[in-house]
């Protein structure tokens, strides 16, 4: 039985404390798994002790397929439903977004039904000429059956390419304009700690990886062969 991308992508959430992350998921989670899905295949490389883990993963992986489209609304969209045809065929999740009119923010929309045979979208009437539709479709990717202790290692190793992503972020690192009315936090101390944290989650990955990789030589040498019933050890 395979293990998919989402599997690992909710398994990475449970380190990575980021509300936005939530809200994007809840908003639209086609696009979640989309970018989650980068940082699932940045992270593959650190799975590398021993090294026939990362041949393990990567000999199997299946990538996530993912595409996008727009729509705007018509004025004949204002008195009949719309079928647009969006060549997206064949996804297993579909999910749709109303622009702001600034374009600033998106809102989930969800009076629309998606035919993956034909890649199809039917819209319901519209109320508003020149509204906005952004449409984003997934398809899981996979891996081969990862054991509990594989799946715990890369929900770290996609955590710590989230974490290096913002201790890399050019806006961390660049000085700031102060004014007399407005104070901030101490940037040299902010971007100390932050990168002190991420060193910190490194260190804490790696002894972990030593330490499946400790086992794995341990169970090569000394096969398990006890057989005891779970009745007898209770």
């Amino acid at each position: 039985m395979a293990t998919t991308v989402s599997e690992v992508i909710s398994q990475a959430m449970i380190y990575i404390d980021d509300i936005r992350l939530t809200e994007e998921l809840n908003v639209n989670p086609a696009a979640f798994y989309r970018t989650m899905s980068a940082y699932v295949s940045a992270a593959m490389p650190l799975l590398n002790r021993p090294p026939e883990l990362f041949d393990y993963i990567n000999s199997n992986y299946i990538e996530a397929k993912f595409d996008s489209a727009e729509w705007t609304a018509t004025d004949e969209s204002l008195t009949e439903e719309t079928v647009v045809h969006t060549g997206l065929i064949g996804y297993e999740l579909c999910s749709v977004v109303l622009r702001s009119e600034d374009g600033t923010y998106a809102i989930p929309y969800e009076d629309f039904s998606y035919d993956a045979e034909t890649g199809d979208i039917t819209f319901t009437v519209q109320t508003q000429v020149g509204a906005q539709y952004e449409i984003f479709v997934y398809t899981d990717g996979s891996f081969a059956d990862l054991t509990l202790s594989m799946l715990r290692l890369f929900g770290q190793a996609v955590t710590l390419v989230w974490y290096d992503r913002f201790d890399n972020n050019w806006l961390n690192q660049t000085p700031k304009i102060h004014d007399s009315n407005y104070s901030t936090v101490n940037e040299s101390t902010y971007t100390a700690k932050l990168s002190d944290k991420v060193q910190t989650k490194i260190q804490t990955f790696n002894a972990e990886l030593r330490k499946y990789e400790q086992d794995v030589a341990y169970n090569r040498i000394m096969p398990v062969t006890l057989k005891t019933s779970a009745k007898t050890l209770i």
